[in-house]
């Protein structure tokens, strides 16, 4: 991730997600952000619309998709309109990942069975599951959620600057402590971010290094306990 696009990320022009590699690359070319578009596929109809040196360039040049993201989905949740909101999820789901673990919790809230039944065979093969079943204990906050989840996710060869993350949001203290230490040892650059940012320990500052991997989870984990 160059500056532009952590500079993106910081201002919310586009989705952690969207630009820090969650996803697996057949999923790469369905980012959700209109404006980054494949350089092959568009690199002559740019050259074409930028035009003599001092024009601005054709707005053809910028033409997109869909402008919705998953900012749009909760908003739409958030003032009621689920029908909207599922809409929504189904145009911006990739396959895999954090959309479809929300679109397949709609439906099942929505009681949804056939869509439901479409979408768990996908998350069942998702090779970051480990990610979303972390991020949901992390949303969730219950020390009992996040033991088993950090045991499951370790199972499932999750990094252990990931396992020990979610360890150290516990509620229980000395499972705190633990994975405080533990992230210490796997990334101390995110173990001070993680103490600066979501347990704001006196004296403790982000590292700029660990950006990229503090605002992808996080960004995760704090959609999945935004959706509720």
């Amino acid at each position: 991730m160059d500056w532009l696009e952590r500079a993106k990320v910081w201002f919310g022009v586009v989705d952690p997600e969207d630009v820090a590699g969650e996803e697996s690359a057949p999923r790469a070319e369905l980012r959700v952000d209109p404006r980054r578009r494949d350089e092959g596929e568009h690199a002559g109809a740019e050259r074409r619309g930028r035009g003599r040196a001092g024009e601005r360039p054709s707005l053809d040049a910028f033409a997109g998709g869909p402008k919705e993201s998953l900012e749009d989905c909760l908003v739409a949740r958030e003032r009621g309109d689920t029908v909207e909101m599922r809409r929504l999820l189904r145009e911006l789901d990739r396959g895999l990942g954090l959309r479809t673990l929300l679109r397949a919790a709609a439906a099942l809230e929505a009681g949804d069975e056939g869509e439901l039944a479409e979408l768990l065979p996908r998350l069942a093969v998702d090779e970051q599951s480990w990610r979303r079943t972390l991020q949901v204990a992390a949303a969730l906050g219950e020390a009992s959620e996040i033991a088993v989840a950090c045991e499951r996710a370790a199972s499932l060869d999750a990094p252990k600057w990931a396992v020990a993350w979610t360890r150290a949001l516990s509620p229980d203290a000395s499972e705190r402590r633990r994975g405080l230490v533990e992230l210490l040892v796997a990334d101390p650059a995110l173990a001070r971010t993680v103490a600066a940012r979501d347990l704001a320990l006196e004296g403790c500052e982000g590292d700029y290094e660990a950006f990229e991997r503090f605002a992808a989870f996080a960004y995760g984990r704090d959609t999945v306990r935004r959706f509720g």
